[in-house]
Formats: structure tokens, C-alpha cells, sequence
């Protein structure tokens, strides 16, 4: 019977096919190892006959261009270039429709793959090499500054426990919570702190002042007529009006004396306190000294001739007749006043002392509503408000937290700076 065409054809094909795996056309594997290795820039492996395909089971294994010398590299380009023209050849064209199976595109995905790998690694040690920053680990955190003010200064200042200075004080920190205790023998003050790298972080304290050991007191003299001699248990102190200001808290005995006769009292003295005393003694003619009487919000000294002759809280001060320069004094304020008065003989002289008025300053923590001795102020902060010196009352309200009173001393020299934290 005669053959069709066809089967002429595929006994014709088969043999082909045959022909290629047996050694006519490249191994499939072989072909791609070839690619990639083309594709790095190395050699590829020589195409080997059937026979030895056939002798060598592990031919894959087998690489002799190890053993010649390396020729030059050549561009990704030219190599798929090659690649794509040798897959193209008749040869290459003959294979058989279970070697094309076997060319799945996972195979290509992975391909692609290693190579995009290996350029970044590339790129990547390249940039390393040339860029050192890119070697710096994350920039060390910077110390913060942290400042501390305190009225009144040298006070104790401790960081975590640990003595740092005395105010005012300017320290480097480490970046992270601290806490600070300040410190004086009145007053101690502890507060918690956040600091961030390279901050600049200030604080300001009220702190309360040291209370003053007083272990003396004093006793004013007053006489009429004044020149008398006065004693102070039994020990002379000179002539009235006098003021003796080393006396121990006790009772002691003074005596004054002059030519017409002598009187003498017991008069107790308290730690950090005046006494004041007046004696009337017998006149040989009539008077020859005044009185003076002072009136002042806040206790005051009257010196003359760097002698204090009298206090203020003193109903009257006896003055010989004439002309007197005194100074009206209170140190714990730093308030003086110098004055020139002219005292009448058997007559009382009034003074009365206006006191100046300074700036204060007023803050509160987070806010508070403000009075001060009864008066509204206004609502914090408040800044460069004239008040009088002396010792006033003040009042800080907040609708959540409350009241609180605080008694201030406002002074000439200043600065009167006041605060309150009412959420403590």
C-alpha cells in the first residue's frame, strides 16, 4: 500500500529528533548553564559529542575551561546576544516537544532572579566602598544643657542622687529622665526631668529662706530728761536714749540714774525681740526734751549717730529740744530713710512712714486666679505690678485645685519674684 505524505513526514521527523538527542544538537540544561554563566561574565562550558556524553555520565561536572586562561569578559548585551542567536539556530529549532516542556517559565523567574540579586549586590559593595557614611552606625545622642536658678542662690543642687553644685548651676546631661533635688536648710524641692538630645532646659526655684538662729535679743532706754546713765544688771551702758542689743532671752534688772534720783525696772527680753523702756526722772527746771512718735506698716529702727535710739513699735521716743538727723531703718526690707526733724521741748513730733513701692512678679503652675491682702490682681502671670514692701498676704486660686495662701515679703533690692505649684 502506498504511504501517504504524512507518514513519510513523521518517520522522517522522529529520526531527526532521534538524531539531535543523541548528540546533533545541545543538552537543554547545558544551554542555560552556558546563558548564566555568560551572563556573570565567566566562560561557558564547550559543547561535548554524544560519545562523551555518553562515557562521562556527570558531564554537566566537567568544566575545562578551568584549566586555559580566561579570556575577555564579555558585556551582559553580547551574551544574550549569543544566547538568543544560538538558540535560534536550526538545531536548536529541532528539539523535541518534551525538551520544550521541560523549559517552564519558573525557571526563567529564577534566572532572572539570581541576576537582579547579584546587581544590587554589586551596586551595594560599591556604594559601601566609596561612601563611608553609609558605614556610620546611628549618630551618638548629644548631652542636653540643663540650668537652675534659685532665690535665694547656693542652694544644694543633686541629679539622681548625685551632689552636682550649688545654684546657679549650669550642667551637661545625658539625653533620658533625671531627677532633680534641690536643697537648702529651709527648703527642698524635688522635681522630674525629660531631657532630649541637645535640649536646652532651664529651672527657676522660690526656695524658702533659712530660718535665722536668734539667740539674743534687745532693750531700748528711753528717759526724761534724756543724758541719763543707764545699767543694765548692774554693768554700765552708756546714757539714754541708748538701745543695748546683746542681751540673752531672760529677765534683766535696768537701771538709770542721774542727779536728781534713779528708778530701775525688771524688763524681760525674748530671742530676736525689742524691749523698749521709759523712765521719768525728777527735773531741776522745766522740760527740755520732746517726744517723737513714728507710724509705719512694718517695724522700723530710728538711728542717730549710727545708735538706735528707738523702734518704731515704741509709743513715743524721747528726743532732747532741737534739731536731729535720724534714719529710719529696716534691714530685713532694705528699706532707708534719712530725715531731719526739729523736736519741741514738752511736745510730741509725728511721723509717718509711706513705704515705696516695687515691682513684683507672680506666677503659678498651670494657672491660678490672684489677690493680694484681700485686692484682685489678675490672673497669671502677672509681671511688673507695683506693690509696697512690707509683708503682705497673697491668695492663689484655680477652679480644680483649690486655694492656696501664701504670706510674701516684698523687698526694695528685689528681685520679688513669687510662684506657686498647685498641683503639688
Amino acid at each position: 500500500m502506498q504511504s501517504s505524505p504524512r507518514a513519510a513526514r513523521e518517520p522522517r521527523i522522529e529520526g531527526q529528533e532521534t538524531a539531535e538527542l543523541k548528540g546533533q544538537a545541545p543538552v537543554l540544561e547545558e544551554r542555560w548553564y552556558s546563558g548564566l554563566v555568560r551572563l556573570f561574565g565567566g566562560k561557558s562550558a564547550p559543547q561535548k559529542s554524544g560519545d562523551a556524553n555518553a562515557a562521562n555520565p556527570n558531564a554537566l561536572l566537567a568544566f575545562p575551561s578551568e584549566a586555559i586562561s580566561r579570556p575577555e569578559a564579555t558585556s551582559i548585551a553580547d551574551a544574550a546576544k549569543r544566547t538568543a542567536q544560538k538558540a535560534a539556530t536550526p538545531a536548536a529549532l529541532a528539539t523535541t516537544a518534551a525538551d520544550r516542556r521541560s523549559v517552564s517559565p519558573k525557571l526563567v523567574r529564577v534566572a532572572l532572579i539570581i541576576s537582579a540579586v547579584a546587581v544590587v549586590a554589586a551596586i551595594g559593595t560599591v556604594a559601601f566602598q566609596r561612601y563611608p557614611l553609609l558605614q556610620k552606625t546611628a549618630k551618638e545622642p548629644r548631652p542636653g544643657n540643663l540650668t537652675i536658678n534659685t532665690r535665694p542662690i547656693d542652694a544644694e543642687v543633686l541629679i539622681d542622687g548625685t551632689r552636682r553644685g550649688t545654684t546657679p548651676l549650669t550642667l551637661s546631661l545625658a539625653p533620658g529622665t533625671h531627677t532633680i533635688t534641690v536643697r537648702n536648710a529651709g527648703d527642698e524641692r524635688i522635681v522630674p526631668l525629660t531631657i532630649a538630645s541637645g535640649a536646652e532646659v532651664s529651672h527657676y526655684f522660690e526656695m524658702k529662706p533659712a530660718e535665722p538662729s536668734v539667740v539674743v535679743g534687745r532693750v531700748s532706754v528711753v528717759t526724761d530728761p534724756p543724758g541719763v546713765r543707764v545699767s543694765v544688771d548692774g554693768k554700765a551702758r552708756g546714757t539714754s536714749p541708748i538701745t543695748v542689743t546683746d542681751l540673752t532671752p531672760a529677765d534683766h534688772k535696768v537701771t538709770v540714774t542721774s542727779d536728781t534720783g534713779s528708778a530701775e525696772r525688771t524688763i524681760t527680753v525674748t530671742a530676736g525681740g525689742t524691749a523698749s523702756v521709759m523712765f521719768s526722772l525728777p527735773k531741776v527746771s522745766g522740760p527740755v526734751g520732746g517726744w517723737l512718735a513714728i507710724t509705719a506698716p512694718f517695724d522700723i529702727e530710728v538711728v542717730e549717730h549710727d545708735d538706735v535710739i528707738g523702734t518704731g513699735g515704741t509709743s513715743k521716743i524721747m528726743l532732747a529740744a532741737g534739731r536731729h538727723d535720724i534714719t529710719l531703718l529696716n534691714r530685713s526690707l532694705g528699706y532707708q530713710e534719712a530725715r531731719k526733724v526739729d523736736v519741741t521741748a514738752g511736745k510730741t513730733l509725728s511721723i509717718k512712714v509711706d513705704p515705696p513701692k516695687v515691682n513684683i512678679s507672680v506666677n503659678a503652675r498651670p494657672w491660678a486666679d490672684v489677690s493680694l491682702d484681700g485686692a484682685s490682681l489678675g490672673q497669671t502671670p502677672i509681671s511688673n505690678l507695683q506693690v509696697a514692701v512690707g509683708t503682705h498676704e497673697m491668695v492663689f486660686r484655680h477652679p480644680q485645685l483649690g486655694e492656696r495662701r501664701q504670706s510674701v515679703t516684698v523687698t526694695v533690692k528685689g528681685p520679688n519674684r513669687i510662684a506657686a505649684d498647685l498641683t503639688k
